[in-house]
């Protein structure tokens, strides 16, 4: 979940940067930047109360494949011990059944690691759009001329930070 969040920041982090790219050219055209913010876009994500629904949604579906994969482990287990009991033949054929629920067991791994990389990738997209719109907001409803990540500022006095006051429009 991290590695997914950090590709997510870094996609976030490269507009940014690419919006400092136009601000020289602004400057040299004699317009000039008055105002200026910034958000702290992990802890927005991660303070936003969607985030954290969607992420014990997430906790749950994997709780749930969870079990469903011990299930067909057990039966593979199972499997396994009654042919141990078996004549040479009757081993041979429920060899062809375990190796069938081996089968069944590798590709519903590939079908859940799918299914949660997906809903992870999408529950990402959804919060980070909807923390990028509150930031458009407030950036047209205050005339910000730019709003920044956090991450990109060195330096800069608390009251450009403008993360609480998304956050309060996000968590409404």
């Amino acid at each position: 979940m991290e590695k997914t969040i950090t590709k997510i920041l870094a996609g976030c982090i490269a507009a940014f940067l690419g919006v400092l790219l136009v601000v020289p050219p602004v400057f040299a055209a004699g317009g000039g930047i008055e105002k200026i913010g910034y958000v702290d876009l992990r802890r927005a994500f991660y303070e936003y109360e969607k985030s954290k629904t969607l992420d014990k949604e997430l906790t749950d579906i994997t709780n749930q494949r969870t079990k469903e994969r011990a299930t067909i482990v057990e039966r593979i287990t199972k499997l396994r011990d009654e042919s141990e009991l078996l004549s040479d033949d009757a081993k041979a054929k429920k060899q062809q059944a375990i190796d069938a629920e081996i089968a069944k067991l590798n590709e519903f791994d590939r079908d859940i690691r799918q299914e949660i990389l997906s809903k992870k990738n999408d529950m990402f997209r959804e919060i980070i759009d909807d923390i990028r719109k509150v930031v458009e907001e407030i950036g047209e409803k205050e005339k910000y001329d730019v709003i920044l990540d956090s991450r990109d500022i060195m330096y800069a006095k608390k009251g450009f930070d403008l993360t609480d006051q998304v956050l309060m429009e996000l968590n409404k």
